[in-house]
């Protein structure tokens, strides 16, 4: 099965318009399948297509594999050439990291993730979610910081305040979508419905984000892996819907029931998508490298 992936997303990346992460993706399996050979090729060639801008980093994962697999002096060159020129690709600093602490080097692990920290976290005012630029990399720092023995620092601080506010979201979150844990049918407000939802009823979701929405419904479908269909809300429809049958519009129970609904008559789509499918959020990307990436949910 690795070998049939990889070999598949070998062929994606050939028309898919996103070379570079197709081939990064296709080196994981063919590694899993210990055909390090045919991994090793997807990556130098992942490499050359790499332009700084991809989800994935070509440069840094070819050159991570060299440290791992016994060359080094290659393997530092590469970094060595990535690091000059810098990388838009917030993916590259944490899979440079993640190299070196394979082989033992944990400083020039850490000044990796410092550099890319300080590339994507420039305020250390501003407040940082899941989700958004450099919350990964200050989450990795922080690990290797502490498994360093170091004292904690202004950026480790910002990630425990991030952390603190997230941890808050997602207990709100769970609270408010406990009822559609309980129905294969789940309801998921589409970015410019969602806006409307938080412009007219702020209390429901609480200081939540698009982003985070979409990861919740990520994960409450992940646990109906076969039997789930994703209801694409509208407002004004769950609006007439409560209106109609007299409910109580702010009552969780009233939007489960409109859900509901919404699945019996057929206006809902099925779980799960295709990997290369668009995605159930309707941002026009294939789920694979949307809501359905690694470490997304």
């Amino acid at each position: 099965m690795h070998i049939e992936y990889a070999e598949a997303l070998e062929a994606d990346a050939e028309i898919s318009g996103e070379r570079c992460d197709d081939l990064v993706e296709a080196s994981g399996y063919w590694h899993f399948a210990d055909e390090h050979g045919r991994e090793e090729r997807a990556l130098a060639a992942a490499a050359e297509a790499d332009d700084g801008r991809s989800v994935l980093s070509g440069r840094a994962a070819y050159a991570s594999f060299l440290l791992t697999h016994g060359r080094r002096e290659e393997g530092e060159r590469a970094m060595a050439q990535l690091m000059h020129e810098g990388s838009e690709c917030e993916w590259a600093y944490g899979e440079a990291a993640a190299g070196y602490q394979a082989i033992g080097a944990h400083q020039e692990a850490l000044r990796w993730l410092n550099i890319g920290v300080q590339r994507f976290v420039p305020d250390l005012g501003a407040e940082v979610e899941v989700g958004d630029p450099g919350f990964e990399l200050l989450r990795e720092r922080a690990d290797l910081r502490h498994r360093l023995g170091l004292p904690a620092d202004q950026y480790d601080e910002l990630l425990a305040r991030s952390e603190e506010r997230s941890h808050e979201v997602f207990s709100q979150i769970e609270e408010i979508g406990r009822q559609e844990h309980a129905i294969p049918a789940v309801l998921y407000w589409p970015e410019a419905e969602f806006a409307e939802v938080q412009r007219r009823h702020p209390e429901w979701n609480p200081g939540l984000t698009h982003v985070e929405h979409r990861r919740f419904i990520q994960r409450t479908l992940t646990d109906h892996p076969t039997s789930a269909v994703i209801v694409a809300g509208a407002l004004d429809d769950l609006v007439a819907f409560a209106e109609s049958r007299e409910l109580p519009l702010d009552d969780p129970a009233t939007h489960t029931e409109f859900t509901a609904e919404a699945a019996r008559l057929g206006q809902a789509a099925p779980w799960p998508p295709e990997r290369n499918d668009a995605c159930w959020c309707g941002s026009a990307r294939k789920y694979k490298k949307c809501c359905g990436a690694p470490g997304f949910a």
